[in-house]
């Protein structure tokens, strides 16, 4: 048998090292797709309708099966703080949870933070709508944005038409001047019917989101983080004119409306809740968000109601909305951190996030996705809101019911001058964000 030579000796180690090394990558092989090993199973837990959220999940699905173990839970709104607190102590908590900037301060330690290094403050800000920049901190985001749910007019076609009104109020001046025309009571100042509600806290439907959008019209931000925390700008003189702030100007706007003695009254606490006097065909103008417009359809198929955008002041430089800035945030007790942020990044792409947004009735967060589909009769109204709309971060939703609620009744009731109830709410919202 032939000597090799030592240059043949070199050339087949090489070869039979090639042939190794392809043997072990044929034998573990998995596919071009990463499939479960990058994605797994993902419990997902928020308070958006789980029917509307699961039809969107199922149609992604079918043509990406990789995701086949994300799975999504509804919880009630009230109790969504709660809940997860407990689950996460019991070690049954989420990989992911949808909330909205009204719940972020509320579960802010039961979160991780997003690098920057994963999204980018620049990226974030060319790619996603201007109401979740309200999730970044330094550094990084608390959340991936989702979608945006803008607060919107909701109105009965008859009765404004039969008040002459041509068009939905567009201004906050043309809703009072329509006041005297729609507006019925009896002798005893019983009301009938109403223009809109407002002035009241418990019985108007979304009236947390009313006061905000008012407030932050008025140019304030209503809460500001600053470097040991948050405090409240409600008492600060933004926008003073003979001695009243805008914020006063705001509030004292807002409770006209149930005050008898105003050419505006058109609601007390003795009215249903507005959504219902809406659907009753009783009120002509209703504040709900985006969202509620397939359930109001199927609450009274037979109201003939449309949707506009919401009322600005006038003499408004630039237009100003509210809306609900849903994202995807990753608990820190997720067991599948991976995985959790994996199925975030991909829902928030533009394809996705404008199956799940129309699957829900909101707009997507995503900017390349707000394009109204042709045809359509409402997302050329809400699209456009959600470019606008704004939020700021608060206290829980119970906590901020409690102290918008206190500011109002207390200026309905003599208690407190509209001055002092801001000043004392500010003091409120800044105590609670401690």
């Amino acid at each position: 048998m032939p000597t090799l030579k030592p240059f043949q000796v070199i050339i087949m180690g090489i070869f039979g090292f090639i042939a190794l090394a392809g043997l072990f990558l044929f034998a573990n092989f998995k596919g071009f797709s990463s499939g479960e090993v990058k994605v797994g199973s993902v419990a997902i837990w928020g308070t958006v309708p789980a029917a509307d959220f699961n039809n969107a999940l199922s149609s992604f699905r079918e043509a990406h099966q990789e995701y086949g173990r994300v799975s999504y839970t509804e919880r009630p709104q009230e109790t969504f703080d709660a809940d997860l607190a407990e689950a996460i102590a019991s070690g049954r908590g989420p990989d992911l949870i949808v909330i909205s900037q009204e719940d972020l301060l509320a579960a802010e330690a039961k979160l991780s933070t997003i690098s920057s290094k994963t999204l980018s403050e620049r990226d974030f800000r060319d790619n996603y709508l201007p109401i979740h920049e309200l999730y970044l901190i330094e550094g990084g985001t608390y959340a991936i944005p989702f979608l945006v749910d803008p607060l919107v007019l909701y109105y009965n076609r008859p009765i404004l038409a039969s008040a002459g009104a041509a068009r939905p109020p567009s201004s906050w001046e043309a809703v009072t001047g329509l006041s005297a025309i729609v507006n019925q009571q009896t002798d005893t100042l019983t009301v009938t019917r109403s223009l809109i509600a407002l002035g009241t806290y418990e019985n108007v439907s979304n009236a947390r989101a009313i006061l905000s959008l008012l407030f932050l019209q008025a140019g304030y931000n209503i809460t500001e983080r600053r470097s040991v925390g948050f405090r409240s700008d409600l008492s600060d003189s933004v926008g003073e004119t003979f001695g009243s702030s805008a914020g006063d100007s705001a509030l004292n706007f807002y409770t006209e409306f149930a005050n008898p003695q105003k050419t505006v009254y058109s609601w007390n606490r003795s009215l249903p809740e507005s959504r219902d006097a809406f659907l009753a065909g009783d009120l002509a103008l209703y504040f709900g968000f985006a969202s509620e417009r397939a359930g109001l359809a199927a609450a009274n198929p037979n109201l003939d109601f449309d949707m506009a955008p919401a009322p600005v002041p006038s003499l408004s430089a630039t237009r100003v909305s509210y809306g609900q800035a849903y994202a995807f945030a990753i608990p820190r007790a997720s067991g599948n951190k991976e995985g959790a942020l994996e199925v975030a990044l991909t829902f928030s792409e533009k394809d996705a996030s404008s199956l799940f947004a129309r699957a829900l009735g909101m707009a997507p967060a995503h900017r390349a996705a707000l394009s109204p589909r042709a045809g359509d009769l409402f997302e050329p109204i809400y699209y456009p809101e959600a470019l606008i709309a704004r939020g700021w971060l608060s206290p829980s939703p119970e906590d901020t019911d409690r102290i918008f609620g206190t500011m109002v009744n207390n200026v309905l009731s003599g208690r407190e001058a509209v001055g002092s109830a801001i000043n004392t709410a500010a003091e409120s919202l800044s105590a609670a964000l401690k």
